[in-house]
């Protein structure tokens, strides 16, 4: 046996178990929380937050394609979606900022 087949085989191993891990990623927290549908409220609020959160930020940002972009093959629908995702990861980065100094100082007069 090679030293190619060999990593072929491995490769394929690897596919595998990266196959199995990402079903178990995907189906044991959808499992716990159809049992236990109290406890997944939480996280199905920060879910919906996020998706209104990316809603907004795509009904905000501009759809323009510059002349500089054409070489990338951006279509408007695509200039959008970067502008959402970019619109958005400064709104949570700026949230996140907010809430680390509000967390400081709430903990400065405790």
């Amino acid at each position: 046996m090679g030293t190619e087949s060999t990593i072929n085989i491995l490769l394929i191993i690897s596919y595998v178990l990266m196959a199995i891990s990402m079903l178990g990623a995907i189906i044991f927290p959808l499992y716990h929380m159809v049992t236990d549908f109290s406890k997944a409220k939480g996280a199905l609020l920060g879910v919906v937050a996020i998706g209104l959160l990316f809603l907004l930020s795509f009904v905000m940002s501009d759809n323009e394609v510059l002349a500089s972009y054409e070489k990338f093959n951006i279509t408007p629908v695509l200039s959008q979606f970067i502008g959402s995702s970019l619109v958005m990861n400064y709104v949570l980065g700026v949230g996140v900022i907010v809430i680390a100094l509000l967390g400081e100082v709430y903990n400065a007069f405790k």
